[in-house]
């Protein structure tokens, strides 16, 4: 490959400079390898290690380089790295002067999760480089400057003491104390340190399951994933006892129950495909089963398998709760929905979640305060097609009511067509995680609208009698 002109370095400088402006804002995952001829630097808020991982390796990226979280401080970029034992020597030292040859001159520094730092790369400035933004003199500019930066890793915060170990997250909430006391005082470098501890701590937070390790090295191997049925059997009892579990192992979890499916649909099929299909159905009960949160969510109630037709129709037109066949209060509804089968109220709830967090992590959408109202997020909604596969038709079922002039009302078959989606509604809980409120196959249907006003007429009124004309 030929060696890259100024004006290449200087473009890839400007949207570098604009990743590292983002990532004072809140922090990116990021991954960070040799390629064949120079590094090869990927960063994102939103996507997660794996992700950034497979686009640096779509673009070149050897086996040589790092994986972790890049938090930006002023003109100090911290990459605190995943895997430390895997980690090139004197990575930070090569990464400055990668950035130095694109115009931007930042002080790089490797640290662990733990936060010890591994590499503190070269403390010397260079001549004619600058950092994505030099540090503002007015001190209330940079006091919100980190408040922002705090907004930002504000919902992993809450997650992390909501499920760390004691150690951790007295740990954390004495960094908080600090850092709210910094902000008061107007004290900006105490702030930023005890900013950058909060962020080092929620990073090393350990994992509430360690799937992911395991699933890095299984793929979608069938025999490698049939090695992880013990954590399986550990998910399912720790679902039992913690209620937060099933929100803070969610990723984790959702990637293993995907990569056991696509195991199972290799052609030929595997050897141990039965031991494969145990271990996606418990997942799928562990899913299907502990998804509510008191008050207990209206999907599984009225839209989950095991409910018949008829009791959908008892819905509509006697106000039944179509799994108690007691009474419900409310308005009358006109359609009737549900899954007929587990798994496929699973797939549609894991992708419809999915895209919710996706949606929390866009809009920036924070938790309310503690004892406070939830936050109502807003619906989401996947095709069916996209998430069941070309069969999907056969998972669902629902009914409509049908008004006829004269007659009581009665039900007909729901409609259902190529853009029927699953449709969800959840709310944002002041622990960070979120809570289903509804979830339903949703038919195409067109409810009864309100009665047609008489149109006027022109015809003048017949005179009278004798009257004149």
């Amino acid at each position: 490959m030929a060696k890259k002109s100024k004006s290449e370095l200087a473009e890839e400088g400007k949207a570098i400079s604009e990743t590292l402006k983002a990532a004072r804002k809140a922090p990116h995952n990021f991954a960070l390898f040799h390629g064949k001829d120079d590094l090869i630097f990927v960063a994102h808020r939103t996507k997660n290690k794996s992700a950034v991982r497979q686009i640096a390796k779509s673009e070149g990226a050897t086996a040589k380089g790092a994986v972790g979280a890049l938090l930006v401080n002023g003109k100090v970029a911290d990459l605190i790295v995943e895997d430390p034992d895997s980690t090139p020597a004197n990575f930070a030292k090569v990464f400055r002067k990668f950035l130095i040859a694109r115009g931007i001159g930042m002080k790089v520094r490797l640290l662990s999760e733990t936060g010890d730092v591994l590499d503190d790369g070269d403390e010397e400035e260079e001549n004619g480089a600058s950092g994505p933004d030099e540090l503002s003199e007015d001190i209330e500019v940079e006091l919100a400057r980190i408040a922002r930066h705090f907004d930002g890793i504000k919902l992993g915060l809450v997650r992390s003491l909501n499920s760390a170990p004691s150690e951790f997250r007295d740990k954390i909430a004495k960094a908080v104390s600090i850092y709210k006391k910094a902000i008061e005082t107007k004290n900006a470098d105490a702030a930023l340190s005890a900013l950058k501890a909060v962020n080092v701590l929620v990073t090393a937070t350990p994992s509430t399951v360690r799937i992911h390790d395991g699933l890095k090295g299984a793929g979608e191997d069938p025999q490698k994933l049939e090695k992880l049925a013990g954590l399986v059997k550990s998910c399912a009892a720790r679902v039992q006892t913690e209620l937060a579990f099933l929100d803070d192992a969610f990723p984790e979890m959702r990637d293993m129950r995907a990569a056991l499916k696509a195991a199972l649909a290799k052609t030929p099929a595997p050897a141990n495909a039965a031991a494969l299909l145990a271990m996606k159905e418990a997942m799928d009960t562990m899913f299907y089963d502990h998804v509510d949160k008191p008050p207990k969510a209206h999907g599984p109630q009225c839209h989950g398998p095991g409910l018949s037709l008829k009791a959908q129709e008892d819905r509509i037109l006697k106000k039944k709760n179509p799994r108690t066949g007691k009474p419900f209060k409310g308005k009358p509804v006109h359609k009737a929905s549900n899954f007929t089968d587990k798994a496929a109220f699973v797939e549609t709830e894991t992708a419809l979640r999915t895209k919710a967090l996706d949606q929390m992590d866009k809009a920036k959408i924070q938790p309310p305060p503690k004892g406070g109202k939830p936050v109502r997020l807003a619906p989401v909604e996947v095709k069916l097609s996209d998430v069941l596969g070309t069969t999907w038709q056969t998972m669902v079922q629902g009914v409509k009511r049908k008004q006829t002039k004269g007659s009581p009302d009665s039900c007909v078959p729901a409609s259902w067509g190529p853009d029927s989606t699953g449709k969800a509604i959840y709310d944002l809980l002041a622990d960070g995680t979120l809570r289903l409120v509804t979830l339903y196959p949703n038919p195409i249907v067109t409810q009864p609208g309100p009665k047609a006003k008489p149109k006027p007429t022109n015809s003048k009124p017949k005179p009278f009698k004798g009257a004149k004309p």
